[in-house]
Parts: structure tokens; C-alpha cells; sequence
């Protein structure tokens, strides 16, 4: 099981960035190596995730569900799959939330998540996790800051 903590900070107002994150095509344009297929009947998606750990890309093929509060400004995502060959599976669940920070002004995002692999490239996937969630993270939290500033502006 890899355990998620992680918290983002955005210097845009928290209405801003949930409007951002409450939009599933927004959210995959500030994942680098997402892609956000066709919604299903039940609302749920499909998507695709590449990932490079070390030397190795793996893409990962996924149905994602994501349950929105808009009130509390929080999100709830379920997401399963596998990998495109078929021999890693992975069930992931996260949640998140925006909340308002005043020093300095803007919003904090704390999101936590767990994930569990199982199959041919788990060892490696789950060796080099911790490094490639945190380089994701950073990634994903500069995007998401870039696109609030537009919209803010």
C-alpha cells in the first residue's frame, strides 16, 4: 500500500481553485502524462496515466469516479485499472479539500491518498513511488497555480 500526504498551497482564492478541481478536464491538464477519455453512463471516466519510474514508462488505463461537495469545497476520487499490458492492476481512492489560507493569502490543499498495486511491476512501481508522487505533486501544483492565476487575471 503507498500511503499519499501531501499538501498545496495556491495564491488564488479558494472559489477560484475549487472551480478548477471540481472540473475533471481541468484537473487532467495540470497532470503531466494524464489523458481524460469518454464520460460513462454511471459518470464515471476513463483515463489513461503515464508515469516514468527511472528508465521505464508504464501508461496506466483506469476508470476514475469522482464524488464532488461543492458546499465544503472537498472531492472524493476512486479510480481501478491496469497497466497496458495487463499485468500490473491498481486501485487507487483520494480525497481533497480547498480551504482558505491567510498567510500568505490564498488556498491550501491538503489531499490524501492510498494506493495498492499488485502484479508483474509492482516492486518496481512501488519502489520508486515516494519520488514520482512527490515530483507529480510539485508538477501538478504548479500547473494548477498557473491556471488559477489566468483565471484570476
Amino acid at each position: 500500500m503507498i500511503e499519499v500526504n501531501e499538501q498545496i498551497e495556491v495564491t488564488s482564492a479558494p472559489r477560484v481553485v475549487w472551480d478548477l478541481l471540481s472540473d475533471p478536464r481541468a484537473v487532467v491538464d495540470c497532470v503531466p502524462g494524464a489523458a481524460l477519455g469518454e464520460q460513462q453512463e454511471d459518470g464515471s471516466f476513463d483515463a489513461a496515466l503515464t508515469v516514468k519510474f527511472g528508465p521505464a514508462k508504464v501508461t496506466f488505463h483506469a476508470r476514475v469516479a469522482l464524488e464532488l461537495d461543492t458546499v465544503a469545497m472537498a472531492g472524493h476520487v476512486t479510480a481501478k485499472g491496469k497497466d497496458k499490458q495487463g499485468g500490473t492492476r491498481f486501485r487507487a481512492t483520494m480525497t481533497f479539500k480547498v480551504a482558505e489560507q491567510a498567510e500568505p493569502p490564498g488556498s491550501t490543499i491538503p489531499i490524501e491518498a492510498q494506493v495498492e498495486i499488485s502484479g508483474r511491476l509492482a516492486s518496481l512501481v512501488e519502489g520508486g513511488a515516494k519520488l514520482v508522487v512527490k515530483r507529480m505533486t510539485a508538477e501538478f501544483a504548479e500547473r494548477l497555480a498557473a491556471r488559477c492565476a489566468a483565471v484570476s487575471v
